[in-house]
């Protein structure tokens, strides 16, 4: 019998690399010397003008969420015998290195530092670990609702230690950016995103170091944490004043057949207000001594299309309902919110508050449409 020799070849499949692709030499997978790709060969940076914004662009482009804030300039040795690119300017928000703004392809010099520019990512594990901790206070320090207030982050470089805190400016600060903020404190989404410092100034205490994280967020609004948006010029020293951006978040999400409606008001600008929530029309119930806020009736009115609350009567001058009580007596809005539904409710509807002595159905009576200005999602009806 005749021996057969089989010799087996194996051929791993490698990803090919594209024009643009960046690699890192001489550290770990997330760390070390940048290399971009280019008409075949791989060539290194100059640390000429490399800066924060460039470092974090690299860091996306490889597949980290961020880098290590307090090492980013990572140390990246001496320069390969081919130099791609020289005063890189990303602006941050770009997802490849070779979409940024630099002085052309071609053999440089270095002729500043010649040095290599480098970086130090973050992994999924570490960017998880909460090392940005989101918190929401108005200006003199104290918090409000928890649900609002002025945007600050604290990085803490050791686990317990808050080593320094961001503020956010509000230049390009809108409601996609808000609502990233608001998921990532655990709220349903965003009522309103404010602007010039609208919660006051943040006043640091003494041991805190205070900086502002970037500008510009241009957040998809599917993102988990703000850190995740494209912005620009993260880390800057200084807003313009009166610039810090705030939010106002909503606690639940509105039931979609939310409706409001005014009965028994001698025109369609006052009456008793009518609830439509899951299928039923119902009211709100005032326990006696209870005030309905301004910002209650200012929020009812806007939504209805009829400017602001001018008062808010507890007198059941516009009679009662028959429908169940389908709102709570304890009713907290902050005035800002476009529906009724988003004002936070912290208890259930008590159906035996109309028993109650002194109690009263809630009514309102708004100041009238104002140009420019129009409902929806409402009903109007006056008897």
């Amino acid at each position: 019998m005749l021996g057969v020799t089989v010799f087996c070849v194996f051929i791993l499949g490698t990803a090919t690399a594209l024009d643009g692709d960046v690699r890192l030499s001489g550290g770990s997978s997330q760390n070390g010397r940048v290399e971009v790709l280019h008409d075949g060969r791989w060539g290194s940076i100059c640390l000429d003008g490399w800066d924060f914004n460039d470092a974090l662009v690299v860091c996306k482009q490889l597949g980290f969420p961020w880098l290590n804030r307090d090492d980013w300039n990572y140390d990246g040795g001496n320069l390969t015998e081919l130099v791609w690119l020289s005063n890189v300017q990303c602006k941050g928000s770009e997802t490849r290195l070779d979409e940024c703004a630099n002085d052309g392809w071609t053999d440089h010099q270095c002729a500043e530092t010649r040095q290599a520019a480098a970086v130090a990512c973050m992994d999924q594990e570490e960017f998880k670990g909460q090392l940005f901790r989101l918190y929401l206070h108005n200006g003199n320090g104290a918090f409000l609702e928890e649900n609002e207030g002025q945007v600050i982050l604290s990085y803490r470089k050791d686990p317990g230690i808050d080593t320094r805190v961001y503020l956010v400016c509000d230049q390009g600060w809108d409601l996609a950016d808000a609502n990233v903020i608001c998921r990532q404190k655990g709220f349903y989404s965003a009522k309103r995103a404010v602007t010039d410092s609208y919660f006051g100034n943040h006043r640091p205490l003494p041991s805190q170091e205070i900086a502002y994280l970037a500008t510009d967020f241009a957040c998809i609004g599917n993102e988990s944490k703000l850190i995740e948006c494209p912005a620009n010029f993260w880390f800057q020293d200084n807003c313009t004043a009166n610039h810090q951006a705030g939010v106002l978040c909503n606690r639940i999400k509105e039931p979609e057949d939310f409706q409001l409606r005014l009965l028994g008001g001698s025109n369609a600008n006052e009456g008793r207000v009518e609830f439509h929530v899951n299928g039923t029309w119902g009211s709100l119930c005032l326990k006696k001594d209870y005030t309905f806020f301004d910002e209650q009736s200012d929020v009812i009115c806007r939504q209805l299309g009829l400017g602001y609350g001018l008062e808010a009567p507890q007198d059941d001058r516009f009679g009662r309902g028959s429908g169940p009580v389908v709102f709570p007596t304890y009713v907290v809005c902050s005035g800002a919110e476009s529906s009724f539904a988003q004002c936070y409710m912290p208890h259930e509807p008590d159906q035996e508050c109309l028993n109650l002595e002194g109690s009263s159905e809630a009514s309102v009576i708004c100041s009238g449409p104002i140009p420019g200005k129009r409902a929806h999602n409402v009903q109007i009806l006056h008897q």
